[in-house]
């Protein structure tokens, strides 16, 4: 379970989040006379931090039994495991997870920052990541940037201070000062995997695909089907270097084609469906001509569906839409909105297991792993009638 801890932020766009991983221990039974410890304490101290010393006090055994009960517990028998446990829960023991690593020099725990949680696209990943990294003993922390390099620069100055056994974070674009603590963290010795774009130098390892590819395999599509105006529209351009990316990609393509490639909008306004309907009508007020565009995102895209309904605008026959990520959304309305469909679960799991195998010891066959994508042709993005 993920218990979610705010911290105040001056961002704009909401504060950083960080969740903390928390598998509470198993319910044990009443502890019976045959297995009742030779020394017991029924409640710990009001307003005092339980310690492991009172917990191995508590079961009947040494600090270091109850530690490996804990830590390793196939090192002890699973009757002294039961007789620890039984005590933790009495006594509400907590662990402490900086102490312990500050004592080993590393933890179990793999922070992973993402930009937002505003947004559902993350979730597979996350869940790939949990997936592979739950089978092996590691918990996932979550933290978020909402975009913001200061933000994300702060955050890993504090998460590399708690020891972690390594680090995934979204993007490729950091602050100088952010990139080279992170190199120094890589070269002694603690995994680092930038996902979800594709770096020319990555810091340590790189799971992700090229957006500029995505931008440019649009671009075609649109041209292909016989659309010779076709916008862009996006948002948090500023701050969000992939979409941009994804922006420069279209822009070359539709220019190498003889197309023009100046149809562009971008708010700096956080997405929503409401804000993808409000593009597309200044898009419509400024390029009345354009035929086609393409969205930052599905929910962008299914806003400017249904501002394109409110108008009686036939898609794809008087205007064409394509959208970003292909979630739930992109094939529920009507007609379907073709999208850009990435393995987010799949990323997930072999960005943990590349980190996964740098803390076996083992150098990762690839360091860099494209994940590629893959264009959804749906009925917003039919072929453009011909005019007689």
């Amino acid at each position: 379970m993920f218990e979610a801890v705010a911290h105040a932020s001056t961002n704009p766009y909401g504060s950083a989040v960080i969740a903390i991983p928390i598998h509470p221990f198993p319910r044990i039974a009443a502890v019976t006379s045959s297995t009742k410890p030779r020394r017991t304490r029924a409640t710990p101290v009001q307003g005092k931090r339980v310690t492991l010393k009172e917990v191995a006090d508590a079961a009947g055994v040494g600090e270091i039994t109850a530690s490996r009960a804990l830590r390793t517990p196939d090192m002890v028998s699973p009757r002294l495991r039961k007789r620890v446990l039984a005590a933790v829960e009495r006594l509400g023991y907590v662990a402490n997870r900086v102490a312990s690593g500050l004592a080993s020099g590393s933890s179990r725990v793999v922070p992973v920052l993402i930009p937002t949680l505003a947004h559902t696209v993350y979730v597979p990943f996350l869940r790939g990541v949990h997936d592979e990294l739950d089978r092996h003993g590691h918990e996932v922390l979550l933290a978020t940037t909402e975009y913001d390099q200061d933000s994300e620069a702060r955050l890993v100055s504090t998460l590399l201070g708690w020891f972690p056994a390594g680090l995934l974070l979204a993007g490729v674009d950091h602050l100088p000062a952010t990139r080279l603590r992170l190199q120094q963290a890589a070269a002694a010795g603690m995994p680092v995997v930038e996902f979800m774009d594709l770096a020319e130098e990555p810091i340590d390892m790189n799971v992700g695909f090229s957006h500029r590819a995505v931008g440019a395999a649009v671009a075609a599509h649109f041209a292909e089907r016989g659309y010779r105006h076709i916008a862009y529209a996006g948002t948090l351009a500023a701050r969000d270097r992939r979409s941009a990316r994804r922006a420069e990609g279209f822009r070359v393509e539709l220019a190498a084609r003889g197309l023009p490639d100046h149809y562009e909008l971008c708010s700096e306004e956080p997405f929503s469906i409401g804000l993808g309907g409000s593009l597309l009508a200044q898009l419509l007020e400024r390029y009345p001509q354009v035929q086609a565009v393409f969205f930052a995102n599905d929910d962008l895209a299914a806003g400017a569906l249904f501002e394109a309904q409110r108008r009686g605008l036939r898609v794809p026959e008087e205007i064409a839409l394509m959208g970003f990520n292909d979630t739930e959304i992109a094939a529920a309305v009507r007609p379907a909105i073709s999208s850009v469909a990435v393995d987010r679960h799949g990323m997930g799991r072999r960005a943990a297991a590349l980190l996964l195998e740098r803390l076996a010891g083992r150098e990762p066959p690839q360091r860099v792993i494209d994940t590629g994508f893959e264009i959804v042709a749906r009925a917003s993005t039919g072929t453009l009638p011909q005019t007689p």
